[in-house]
């Protein structure tokens, strides 16, 4: 495996770009002063220290001194597991408490909420607060709406397929109205029932996608990774309405096997 796809996946799992630089370089040089670490880690010698301590903190480095001397190691990489394994444990006591306070606070935040609001989401983590929303707000198998799903690039994809995926398992259906060139997708989207598909009208084509659910419309932006939420019962209300309009004047889709 190359070294980038290793610091991918140490990053992934929590590890900063500095810590991941500074455990490598070790695993490299074996047992060594910090000279050697900046050297081969490329990290300033003036934060070196800092990120030697985090790791250790981590179990993911020793230190012992020599001569005078204090040396860092890296630790087994099986340590890595370890480390793991005290997150899930943390991550468990968290999600304890925040049960706890979530009658609280969806309470307060239910008192509060507007009839009428709007909001922006942006980037991929935002991309997917929005889509979580869209699952969490509906009922278990009730119906949804969406229209424009376009050929998304790779990392909108992504996206795109975790919440099929979320919205499959909650068994909500969704009404796709796609346009023309986006049969790939819908070849795609059909691994996520339940699901039905038609393709806009000879010229119809939207450069964005409009999901409606409830009493809210996301449009979304896609490959900007940007998305407008609107909660408006009589906007979602006249979205359907449209929708309806495209979907009578759309051709069905029909899965080949």
């Amino acid at each position: 495996m190359k070294l980038n796809e290793i610091a991918f996946q140490l990053e992934e799992i929590g590890l900063t770009k500095s810590e991941i630089k500074v455990y490598l370089a070790l695993l490299d040089l074996g047992a060594s002063t910090t000279g050697p670490i900046v050297d081969k880690s490329q990290t300033a010698n003036s934060k070196v220290y800092g990120v030697l301590e985090k790791l250790i903190q981590k179990g993911l480095v020793t230190d012992f001194k020599k001569e005078g001397l204090r040396y860092f190691k890296a630790a087994n990489p099986m340590q890595i597991q370890n480390y793991l394994k005290e997150k899930e444990n943390e991550i468990k006591k968290q999600e304890k408490a925040v049960q706890d306070i979530l009658p609280t606070l969806s309470l307060m935040f239910s008192q509060k909420e507007e009839d009428r609001e709007a909001s922006v989401f942006r980037g991929p983590k935002g991309v997917k607060a929005a889509l979580d929303d869209v699952v969490n707000t509906m009922e278990e198998n009730s119906e949804m709406h969406i229209m424009g799903v376009y050929n998304f690039g790779e990392d909108f994809l992504k996206l795109a397929k975790y919440f099929q995926n979320k919205r499959s398992k909650k068994g909500i259906k969704v009404n796709f109205i796609m346009n023309r060139d986006a049969k790939a997708i819908a070849d795609l989207f059909a691994n996520y029932p339940p699901m039905e598909v038609r393709f806009m009208a000879e010229g119809v084509v939207t450069p964005a996608v409009f999901i409606i659910y409830a009493n809210k419309i996301i449009i979304s932006l896609g490959d900007e990774m940007t998305m407008f939420m609107i909660k408006s019962q009589s906007a979602a209300n006249a979205f359907r309405v449209y929708h309806k309009q495209l979907w009578d004047k759309g051709e069905k889709y029909i899965v080949v096997k």
